[in-house]
């Protein structure tokens, strides 16, 4: 438990810093904008090619094809459950596209992936790829569908990504018994090692630029965040401890499942939303919430995975 709060605590200062860093003008929109791209592109694929390098096991592949099925499950359901219960409710065809979005697709990139690896260490970010292509897989065809209003899948958008290409290129690498060379390792660890600092750095700025006063009387905001960061999460729980009575599960396989869907709302339903305006002041707004009450929460879930499992 004490690596818990140990990890919880590096985050912290690192969100702090980015708040900080914000308010004082070191770190203003545009930045943000630079340091996510160099993220996504450069630091983040680097430290998912690393955790290829994780001792090979029968159970580790295991775990990692029962993940995949526990993702593409949690989308596929959470996606036609949600799409059916928001029907009839009563707010625009836009709001409810957004409420469909950033409740299903959470943020794995800047908050998922290092998490998982600070945690579980490089198995736990292998773990979190496979869980991240079912994500691509779902975003990219369906989530931009319901963006752009038209009945247009954009599967190739999935091999554009460099996180996936990286994803799809560590899972190959983990499963032949080549691996790389010390001093590539230590480089590629060298540059992911980066991602940690750098995304919480992010997510601090964004969080310093959040208008408080709009947030607290967004009622909807609050019904996704819930969704979002407690009744996924639990569910998922659930059905983990069910499905482990039947097959042999590792306990860092279980504990990613959870974990992956109790994130905070993804920043890619942002940029989408304001694409294709998609009532990307909601979106803002309920992504914003969800990364706030993500402090609390996400704690309690880390906790409550490693008491369990």
């Amino acid at each position: 438990m004490i690596q818990v709060y140990i990890v919880f605590f590096k985050i912290f200062v690192f969100l702090a810093l980015g708040f900080v860093l914000n308010k004082t003008k070191v770190i203003d929109q545009q930045a943000e904008k630079a340091l996510s791209k160099i993220l996504l592109t450069a630091v983040l694929p680097f430290m998912i090619l690393n955790s290829s390098q994780h001792t090979y096991s029968n159970e580790a592949v295991n775990g990692m094809i029962i993940l995949a099925a526990a993702a593409i499950g949690y989308y596929a359901v959470s996606l036609f459950v949600l799409r059916l219960s928001l029907k009839k409710a009563k707010m625009s065809e836009d709001e409810r596209r957004i409420m469909v979005t950033c409740t299903v697709f959470a943020n794995t990139g800047f908050v998922g992936f290092p998490l998982m690896e600070a945690l579980f260490g490089n198995y736990g970010l292998l773990l979190a790829a496979v869980f991240n292509l079912c994500y691509n897989l779902f975003f990219y065809t369906y989530a931009v569908y319901l963006f752009s209003r038209k009945p247009k899948f954009r599967f190739v958008e999935i091999f554009k990504n460099p996180v996936s290409v990286a994803s799809f290129l560590a899972i190959i690498l983990f499963i032949i018994p080549w691996r790389m060379p010390a001093l590539i390792g230590e480089t590629f660890k060298l540059i992911g090692d980066m991602t940690v600092p750098m995304s919480m750095m992010v997510m601090g700025s964004m969080l310093a630029g959040v208008k408080i006063k709009k947030l607290i009387t967004d009622k909807k905001a609050y019904i996704v965040s819930a969704l979002r960061l407690v009744v996924l999460p639990a569910l998922m729980m659930g059905a983990v401890m069910l499905l482990a009575q039947f097959v042999p599960m590792l306990p860092e396989t279980k504990s990613v499942a959870v974990l992956m869907c109790a994130l905070p709302c993804g920043s890619m339903n942002v940029i989408y939303s304001e694409n294709h305006d998609v009532a990307p002041h909601f979106c803002a707004r309920t992504v914003s919430l969800s990364m706030i009450f993500m402090l609390v929460t996400l704690m309690f879930w880390a906790w409550a995975v490693k008491a369990v499992f």
